[in-house]
């Protein structure tokens, strides 16, 4: 039986082929789950175990990234891997850049919802201390009336459209008169009536003038705007 030294050490017979680093690293990487790796370096039980549980959950998976590059890795018969040290640090290296990796991953993925969910909640808690105005209403406004028992007054328009209501039980004759300028007439009547009209003219104020020959009349102004 020959004899043959190797690391150092002198056995009798042939020694069993090295398994390859390389191969170990990348089965490890791409079939891991499967126990693949582990089924190469002659270990088949714990390469079963490692079938059964999937890779023991992605645990064992990454665990046996970095266990093959260890410089005392070995197979199953306790005989070293075949590679050089500066291919176990690159594997090492490449190793730590996908654990970095996935649990960057893991981490965006798990705070995606978190982060959601405080700003949905800050939103809200913000709409509760802080409520939006609510939006105005509008409604008819009056913004002048006059009678034959109430003399008319000034008129104040927002918006510079009026709606006109009016009664009048014999001639007569209303118009604005604006702060500077021609007056505006919005009423001539060559006899009584009753009825309603619609203007537009720039708003402002105005003071309302009538004129009429019946004793008994009545003028509202209003105009549709928010209320207040």
């Amino acid at each position: 039986m020959p004899t043959t030294e190797q690391h150092g050490l002198v056995f009798d017979g042939d020694l069993p082929p090295m398994r390859s680093l390389r191969t170990a690293w990348m089965l490890s990487l791409f079939l891991g789950f499967s126990g693949a790796d582990r089924f190469y370096l002659h270990k088949p039980f714990t390469g079963t175990l490692k079938l059964l549980t999937l890779g023991g959950a992605g645990i064992w998976w990454l665990i046996d990234l970095f266990r093959i590059t260890n410089e005392y890795a070995a197979d199953g018969a306790s005989m070293p891997l075949a590679g050089t040290n500066s291919l176990r640090r690159g594997l090492r290296l490449a190793s730590t850049v996908l654990v970095v990796t996935l649990a960057g991953a893991v981490v965006c993925v798990s705070a995606a919802p978190v982060t959601r969910t405080v700003t949905a909640t800050v939103a809200a808690m913000n709409a509760l201390l802080h409520p939006a105005a609510p939006p105005p209403v509008k409604e008819w406004v009056t913004v002048a009336e006059a009678s034959g028992t109430k003399p008319p007054g000034p008129l104040v328009t927002l918006t510079g459209r009026l709606h006109i209501e009016y009664t009048f039980t014999g001639a007569a004759i209303a118009y604005l008169q604006p702060v500077k300028g021609p007056a505006l007439t919005v009423l001539s009547l060559a006899k009584g009536g009753t009825g309603a009209i619609g203007i537009s003219l720039a708003p402002g104020t105005y003071a309302l003038i009538v004129s009429t020959t019946g004793a008994v009349w009545h003028l509202t102004a209003q105009e549709y705007r928010p209320s207040g």
